[in-house]
């Protein structure tokens, strides 16, 4: 048998455009990023597909795919996942909610993805919800960052609410809630939170604030096959991402804190992991934001970051270590709206034993270039380590 060679698998989340996307239009292409350029000339560049459909790029089966999980036949929602360790367990006919700060102006929802917020506005901001909310039936519990939870009676949850992410720019009033309940827990947490002096505070430092929580994608608990066991390998984690962590935890895969406003000691963490670990998963959610702005210099300039702060040491560890290192976005981003899609994102693998092939840039547009797209998603994991 031969030895196993470790990996590490980086996902830089909002990082793509749709399939195809010319370089020149997109922040991948746009931006500075000689780490990601050193390790496409001496990789391989393709592209995998994560999603089915576009509906599904806004549930958590991405992240399943990623992590070699089938959706087929498991939750999917994101809330079932944000709930992992969250929340208690349900109760006869009751379902987790996502429960997602979002700025609003003028009744229009402007912000999806606010934030970063520091621990004491998000308890402060929550504590002022969960009362009102309370008396609508919905229960709220905390998660990460602007990605939180609520427990509700399965009949108050409307099912087609869309993600936030969907409607960004848009009237609220067309995307309300068609059962009660749910329309007055929107009315509540909006009147509980609009005028909070946490949200005034921020406004005045040029910040997003979480006007409302916006109640969407009801699910079940989540339960997933042993991930390691499944494997045959210890795995870990290292991530912020609210979804990312609660698959993680349902699969049985332990997840390594790391701060969340900076992503410096992710790079060292990940060294930690390869010293017992066959595998460890990186999930970034910082260029989500800026992807839901699209604005290309700003996206662009995020992924400079990135390259940098995070790509750079993740590399130079994984090379230190003998490790192959897999780098994708998670899913591909409507160039107009922000709003994810089912197309296939661009893949990066690179390390012992991967000859580079034709060597190409990490771009949507090289990927596409490189041939089909990897399918299914969930079969990756199983690719590169087979090389």
């Amino acid at each position: 048998m031969k030895p196993v060679t470790p990996l590490v698998v980086l996902v830089l989340g909002g990082a793509a455009e749709r399939r195809g996307c010319p370089a020149a239009e997109s922040p991948l292409g746009r931006a500075v990023r000689p780490n990601l350029d050193r390790l496409a000339a001496k990789g391989r560049v393709f592209s995998v597909r994560l999603c089915e459909s576009d509906a599904e790029a806004a549930t958590a089966a991405p992240v399943l795919r990623i992590l070699g999980i089938d959706p087929r036949g498991v939750a999917t929602a994101r809330a079932s996942y944000v709930a992992c360790g969250r929340a208690p367990p349900l109760g006869d006919g009751e379902c987790y909610v996502s429960a997602d700060f979002v700025t609003v102006f003028r009744d229009l929802l402007a912000d999806g993805e606010p934030g970063p917020f520091r621990p004491a506005e998000t308890q402060l901001l929550l504590q002022a919800a969960r009362e009102p909310l309370a008396r609508a039936g919905f229960r709220i519990h905390a998660g990460d960052d602007s990605h939180h939870i609520a427990v509700a009676p399965r009949a108050f949850v409307d099912p087609g609410v869309p993600p936030p992410e969907r409607i960004a720019g848009k009237p609220l009033a067309a995307f309300e809630p068609q059962l009660e309940p749910h329309a007055l827990a929107h009315k509540l947490s909006k009147e509980a939170l609009d005028g909070h002096e946490v949200n005034e505070v921020r406004r005045d430092l040029g910040e997003n604030g979480a006007d409302m929580l916006w109640l969407w994608g009801p699910g079940g608990a989540a339960q997933l096959p042993d991930l390691p066991g499944a494997l045959r390998a210890r795995a870990s984690a290292v991530g912020q991402d609210a979804v990312f962590k609660g698959v993680c935890r349902a699969a049985g895969v332990p997840v390594r804190e790391t701060p969340p406003r900076d992503p410096t000691p992710v790079a060292d963490e990940v060294a930690r992991a390869l010293e017992t670990d066959a595998i460890c998963f990186v999930y970034s959610r910082r260029g989500i934001r800026d992807a839901l702005a699209r604005d290309l210099g700003l996206r662009a300039q995020g992924l400079a970051a990135l390259d940098e702060m995070l790509v750079g040491p993740v590399a130079r560890r994984a090379e230190a270590k003998g490790a192959r290192l897999l780098v994708l976005a998670d899913v591909a981003r409507d160039t107009r709206t922000g709003a994810p899609l089912s197309d296939a994102v661009p893949a990066l693998l690179v390390g012992p034993g991967v000859p580079a092939i034709s060597p190409r840039p990490f771009t949507e547009e090289a990927a596409e270039a490189a041939g089909d797209p990897l399918e299914p998603g969930h079969g990756l994991l199983a690719y590169v380590r087979s090389l």
